[in-house]
């Protein structure tokens, strides 16, 4: 069973969504929470948790970082109806797992839930297009950006480029998911970048030209 917390201050959405994760059967709601400091009381470690991006005392952004620190293995994906490209870049950068729209179908949400689950990223439709005008923005990487990265991180861009998660990467390479996200964490820094996206971008145009 797959683990979930909800998390959004609409008594209907959290309703709604509450009852979504119930209908499947290989998902077990742990919790539902209107607020950061409900969402922090939470006991129970879930393996997916879906956070609002405005909440009455705080944002999702922040309390998913958070999250994360208390639970490493947490996966978190932003659930609001903001499509802008600064939350976007924002809800990745800080390391966050997904981010999806409220139009999203139901069968959508449920199928993010378990691609998360499964460690990989999750970008909702009406989100891909910030992503890639994110990507498409950020500056041309000189020609000594690719030296910064070792062959270890050149491998990991590669494999992640090709469209593998982070747990496939990790598999192929014999690592722990952790381990591969340390690495890419790593790998922003070098290459002065927020988000995978970026760098990929970046680790595309300076091996292929694209």
């Amino acid at each position: 069973m797959i683990r979930v917390m909800v998390v959004d201050d609409h008594p209907i959405v959290l309703s709604g969504l509450s009852a979504l994760v119930r209908s499947d059967d290989a998902l077990d709601l742990v919790a539902a929470a209107r607020t950061v400091t409900e969402a922090l009381a939470v006991a129970t470690e879930p393996a997916v948790a879906l956070l609002d991006l405005n909440l009455p005392d705080g944002d999702g952004i922040t309390l998913g970082a958070t999250l994360k620190q208390r639970w490493p293995a947490l996966r978190v994906v932003v659930f609001t109806m903001h499509a802008d490209e600064q939350f976007v870049v924002r809800s990745l950068g800080a390391g966050l797992d997904g981010y999806l729209l409220k139009d999203s179908d139901p069968d959508d949400v449920l199928a993010a839930i378990h691609a998360a689950a499964r460690g990989s990223m999750v970008i909702g439709r009406g989100a891909q297009a910030a992503v890639v005008a994110a990507a498409s923005a950020a500056p041309a990487p000189g020609p000594g950006a690719l030296a910064a990265l070792n062959s270890r991180d050149l491998e990991i861009l590669e494999l992640l480029a090709s469209g593998l998660s982070t747990s496939q990467v990790a598999a192929r390479l014999f690592l722990a998911p952790k381990t591969i996200r340390n690495r890419v964490s790593e790998m922003l820094t070098k290459l002065d970048v927020a988000t995978r996206e970026e760098a990929i971008a970046q680790f595309r145009g300076l091996r292929w030209g694209s």
